[in-house]
């Protein structure tokens, strides 16, 4: 399994960008793959775990995430504890402070109970990262 990576500048300064970020309950007010969001472990900004509505193409799940802020607001990490298709959802986001705007780069790895050809997955992959960051710069940006 590989990981697919990809990097985005955000007009914003970082506190905005985290601040952002933090907010997971808001997710799915401005991101097209998540349907629903819901706290289970943690208050407002920062959950530690959280059960989310996915859906990607033709994938859709219920996954819960165990998140990491422990290095944030410079880096945030979040695995899959549970869900119906995903075997596995790992992800790294990092922001760096450029000036006035905000580097954000975001890795993903993604495994399915069920048999997918290794490049289809890494496509999947790939278009998540990339509308999850363009969706996010567009969600802070206006």
């Amino acid at each position: 399994m590989s990981e697919t990576r990809s990097t985005i500048i955000i007009d914003a300064p970082i506190e905005e960008v985290a601040a952002a970020i933090a907010s997971v309950g808001t997710y799915p007010t401005w991101s097209s793959s998540m349907k629903a969001v819901k706290i289970l472990e943690g208050e407002g900004s920062k959950p530690a775990k959280v059960e989310m509505s996915l859906v990607s193409g033709a994938l859709r799940d219920e996954a819960v995430l165990t998140f990491d802020w422990s290095n944030f607001p410079t880096s945030l990490t979040f695995s899959l504890e549970s869900a119906d298709l995903l075997t596995a959802m790992d992800g790294h986001q990092e922001l760096k402070s450029i000036g006035g705007e905000t580097e954000v780069s975001y890795s993903l790895t993604v495994a399915l109970s069920m048999p997918v050809p290794e490049m289809m997955r890494q496509k999947a992959e790939k278009v998540v990262v990339d509308q999850t960051l363009k969706e996010l710069k567009a969600h802070i940006e206006g």
